[in-house]
């Protein structure tokens, strides 16, 4: 029997790769029926709330707490909050006996591979930013496996590492359900605008004062803009152009969405960016500036240098720049280009070089 722990929290970024390499797993091992799966995250986080549309896996829930970014009061408990998540931890795992646990980043994941170091438990870590992120940095050296979304020159020829992309969720790789919630005519221009799992306050602003001076401008365009649960109704409130600017909150059907849109305005988080790769979509990126070692920015360079993507640094967002942009790029050969290059930036066969690289951590 193969028992093993997924964890990975914080952002969708960390918990859809988790899910998907999960998916991986009981979709190409020969013995499904005897793999039985559990996640270790937050209670009342963005895992917990992502794990509560799946009945077929267990949620188990830990204390944790990141790594304050200043010297405040935070720093009192962090010591103590990551120890009792640790015993928390400890008690998942012998209950659950797991003989494998696969983590994909994020501070909640500190507690779970202590655990698992402590208990001699093979754990696997997946990477998917440019930079390793900083619990899996603290953990690589115990680890069986380290799965990477970037070739590294300073990792890939040693032997427990491994090139093998980021995994996307299965409704990336097929064809989308048509649920009829967008209907593109012939002619027309369709932007979808993606601040993350979290929203993104200076997107959102920007493209309402886009849509407000350059929309009225370009009748062909459709703004699709899914601004998070935070600013949807402030946002929602200030939109005048309600036919052609459409606004959620967050949108399940997302390949639905990528599928009608011709260009992405987003954040640079290694998930949609593996999205974007899949669906060969051009996109103008805004890396998020207070990611962990700046690797959203790291992220977006590397696709601008390749000539999938253009970047816009958020001290830089406005309409005026984005307008900027979106004129440069709003040509079809242009796109197209871009397309083809944002598509070459994924890796082929991803789902099966993650296959092939836990495989042997299972048992027969």
């Amino acid at each position: 029997m193969n028992k093993i722990i997924f964890c990975g929290g914080g952002t969708g970024g960390h918990i859809y790769p988790a899910l998907a390499i999960r998916e991986i797993i009981l979709q190409r091992a020969p013995n499904r029926s005897k793999i039985s799966s559990a996640y270790i995250g937050l209670s009342n986080s963005m895992e917990a709330h992502i794990l509560a549309k799946y009945s077929d896996i267990p949620f188990l829930s830990i204390r944790a707490q990141g790594m304050p970014r200043e010297f405040t009061w935070k720093w009192i408990p962090f010591p103590f909050v990551n120890l009792f998540g640790a015993i928390d931890a400890i008690r998942h795992l012998r209950e659950f006996a797991p003989n494998l646990v696969v983590a994909t980043g994020g501070y909640v994941t500190f507690p779970v591979l202590l655990a698992a170091r402590l208990m001699k438990i093979p754990y696997i870590i997946h990477e998917q930013n440019v930079i390793m992120g900083v619990t899996n940095r603290m953990f690589v050296g115990g680890a069986r496996k380290i799965l990477l979304s970037y070739p590294s020159e300073a990792f890939i020829r040693k032997d427990r590492f491994a090139f093998t992309g980021n995994p996307v969720r299965k409704e990336f790789l097929g064809q989308s359900h048509i649920n009829g919630l967008f209907h593109k005519k012939a002619g027309e221009f369709w932007i979808l605008v993606v601040g993350g799992s979290r929203g993104a306050k200076s997107i959102n602003d920007a493209c309402v004062e886009l849509s407000e001076r350059w929309l009225p401008e370009h009748q062909n365009v459709r703004l699709l803009q899914i601004t998070g649960e935070r600013d949807f109704e402030m946002i929602k409130s200030r939109i005048s152009n309600g036919t052609r600017h459409f606004v959620y909150p967050y949108i399940h059907e997302m390949k639905e969405a990528f599928d009608v849109a011709d260009i992405l305005i987003s954040r640079a988080g290694a998930t949609i960016l593996s999205e974007l790769g899949v669906c060969a979509k051009p996109a103008i990126l805004i890396p998020f500036p207070y990611a962990t070692d700046n690797h959203q920015e790291k992220n977006a360079r590397a696709l601008e240098q390749i000539g999938a993507a253009r970047v816009i640094l958020d001290k830089e967002l406005n309409e005026k720049s984005l307008r900027f942009l979106l004129h440069e790029v709003m040509n079809p050969e242009t796109l197209k280009r871009m397309g083809i290059a944002m598509q070459k930036s994924r890796p082929e066969n991803v789902e099966e070089r993650i296959y092939q690289e836990i495989s042997p951590f299972l048992a027969n």
